[in-house]
């Protein structure tokens, strides 16, 4: 299906010799009591900026980290700082005073943020308005400040609890075209320390196997070395789990085992071995929340509702433990048997945590033979290190116009340049094949299929597609073109027969729609059409997802891959000032965890991408959207590059 555009209307001010946000931090402790204090302070320099943009304004205060950007409400700047403190520390008080408030009076109201399918971009329409915040003359927010709590591992592979601080220093009363700001905030965090205990592991191991009893002989090979390689690997049959551990369905069953061994043996990442049980015929859910009967490891539907998307199907489900009060937290904080609801029909909104403890990924596959291939790829790939892979320096790129143009080019080609030049920074030597639609007349790469083959046959560390999909292909926009009209032609299922890059497999990140939909099997592909099509193939008939076939294609394809089990979303050039937000951030993030963090374990820098997501801004419905459905296939133990002879 089409990428989805959540167009959020406001500009890109360029600012200079303007002021900067500065903040100071200190630290007290009650030696009696355990009790600790975290004090910070923001300070901005100058006063918000205001401009034109058609009937409407829009705001920018400099020092602001992000943007509040809810769906047809003013669009304003916000800043965020998230502390951690010790994991379960108790009696947790935030406090948050602004001060030097000034009010300024508009000539037009504050530009919204509209939301819209990308089949509607360059249409003229009007932007809509949520008649609750226009209508009033209260201020939005309603708050100069909130907080949240969250749980997970820290990018030291600590547990913590994370206390996010939203400032919100801009605050817009539309009937009396009015906003008041604030110069500065003081906040503080007090809590008190959780007292140490020393409780015994069991045996501590770093990742666990859950597969079918069936796939046990077919994994053995890469237990042992895995064993070999210093991560302590154990194998868990899924059959074991469910006749073990209650739940109240099987994912629940399987996350209740992966806490058991978290808590008392420590474990760092989780590999899930199995998909669907057949390519041919599959009933993928079981309940709105579930599907377990015609799957190998059973799968948890989340039910975050966007267009025709209920719900997608969300492994990070398995990952995120506890929540920020130190609970465990089984997504389902209501207990209605609807999990991960937000604004779902006919169910209330859970609270839960998308801060990882464990690191997961799946192999997706369905038959035995799928399994000793990806096997088989793994140990090859971490047999040798980066030295022995001169095709390693490679990076290859694919885009074009996805939605705009953005800083002087198409925004999918200025992804993947700043996804390269993130990577440089580990990779010094690292080399730049880019596909893009901006290539088209001078004989260097474009996104077709055969540019997009000969790039990827070559060996590559890392290949990056950004642009449009389904579970079938993806493809993207020339730079000079219209959608949904002038495709550049992109890459699909039916030339992975041709993909001959051999031991030459790169980490595949795949920005685009339900590439990673993996819940996808012939029949019901073939029965669905533009009216009915709940697997987003439209009557094409295909037995797996474009990033599962990749990563389970024989004699080359993908070591691993990430995607969406959902719409991906992003936002034009006059929206939340550039593309490196929503999906396209979490992207990024992944990126930025290798080339500027230097982790270098897959699924660590899946979940940190996610941890800096999540700390960086609040999250809405759209943005847990994005996060649950952002798929990782393969080893999450996977060392890129692999290990040194």
């Amino acid at each position: 299906m089409k990428k989805i555009l959540p167009i959020v209307l406001i500009g890109v001010l360029v600012l200079s010799g303007l002021g900067t946000a500065a903040f100071t931090n200190s630290v007290s402790k009650d030696q009696a009591m355990n009790v600790k204090t975290q004090s910070t302070s923001v300070v901005f320099s100058s006063q918000p900026t205001i401009s034109e943009k058609d009937e409407f304004v829009k705001i920018q205060l400099d020092g602001a980290t992000t943007q509040l950007s809810e769906p047809n409400k003013p669009v304003l700047p916000i800043y965020v700082k998230t502390i951690q403190i010790p994991f379960r520390s108790t009696d947790i008080q935030v406090m948050c005073t602004p001060k030097d408030i000034g009010s300024l009076t508009l000539s037009k109201e504050v530009i919204p943020a509209r939301i819209t399918p990308v089949s509607s971009f360059g249409e003229q329409s009007m932007s809509r308005k949520d008649a609750s915040v226009y209508e009033s003359s209260a201020f939005y927010p309603a708050v100069w400040w909130s907080y949240e709590l969250g749980a997970g591992r820290n990018e030291q592979d600590q547990q913590v609890t994370f206390v996010k601080v939203i400032c919100y220093p801009v605050r817009y009363s539309p009937l009396n075209h009015e906003i008041s700001y604030a110069h500065r905030f003081d906040f503080q965090v007090k809590y008190t320390e959780p007292i140490p205990t020393s409780q015994p592991l069991s045996e501590k191991y770093d990742m666990v196997v859950i597969a079918p009893e069936k796939f046990y002989a077919s994994l053995q090979p890469l237990v042992d070395f895995k064993n070999s390689k210093g991560i302590s690997t154990r194998f868990k049959s899924v059959e074991s789990i469910l006749n073990e551990y209650d739940g109240d369905d099987p994912p629940e069953q399987v996350k209740y085992f992966i806490k058991n061994e978290y808590d008392q043996a420590n474990i760092t990442y989780v590999l899930l071995v199995g998909g669907l049980k057949s390519h041919i015929y599959a009933k993928d859910k079981d309940t709105r929340s579930a599907g377990y009967s015609a799957w190998w490891v059973p799968v948890r539907y989340v039910n975050i509702p966007l267009f025709e998307d209920p719900g997608c199907i969300s492994d990070l489900y398995y990952g995120c433990l506890y929540n920020g009060t130190g609970g465990f937290d089984n997504w389902d904080s209501n207990h209605d048997g609807v999990y991960a609801a937000w604004n779902a029909s006919g169910a209330a909104n859970d609270t839960f945590d998308l801060n990882p403890e464990v690191y997961v990924s799946r192999l997706p596959c369905t038959t035995i033979r799928e399994v000793k291939t990806v096997v088989k790829k793994i140990i090859a790939y971490e047999s040798s290190g980066p030295d022995a892979k001169p095709w390693y320096n490679t990076f290859v790129g694919i885009g074009g116009k996805t939605y705009a143009y953005y800083q002087g080019k198409p925004d999918g080609e200025y992804l993947c340049d700043l996804a390269y030049n993130i990577t440089k920074n580990a990779l010094p030597d690292l080399q730049l094949v880019s596909c893009y639609s901006t290539n088209r007349d001078t004989g260097r790469p474009t996104p077709t299929p055969k540019d997009i083959l000969k790039s990827i046959n070559q060996g590559a560390s890392f290949v990056y597609f950004e642009g449009h999909g389904n579970p079938y292909s993806w493809n993207t926009i020339w730079f000079d073109g219209t959608y949904p009209i002038n495709w550049t032609g992109g890459f699909n299922i039916a030339s992975y027969p041709l993909l001959i890059n051999g031991d030459k497999q790169p980490v595949v990140i795949v920005g685009a729609c339900h590439n990673a939909l993996f819940n996808v099997s012939l029949i019901p592909a073939l029965l669905e059409n533009k009216a009915h099509h709940p697997h987003f193939c439209y009557g094409i008939p295909i037995p797996y997802c474009f990033c599962a076939g990749l990563l389970m294609k024989t004699h080359g394809g993908a070591i691993a891959t990430t995607g969406c089990t959902g719409y991906s979303l992003g936002s034009e050039d006059e929206g939340v000032d550039d593309p490196v937000t929503l999906s396209g951030a979490l992207e990024i993030n992944f990126y930025w965890q290798y080339g500027n963090n230097n982790i270098t374990n897959l699924a660590k820098i899946h979940s940190q991408a996610i941890t800096k997501y999540i700390n960086e801004q609040p999250i809405h419905q759209l943005d847990a959207f994005v996060i649950t459905n952002w798929a990782l296939f393969g080893d999450p133990s996977l060392k890129l590059g692999g290990y040194p002879s």
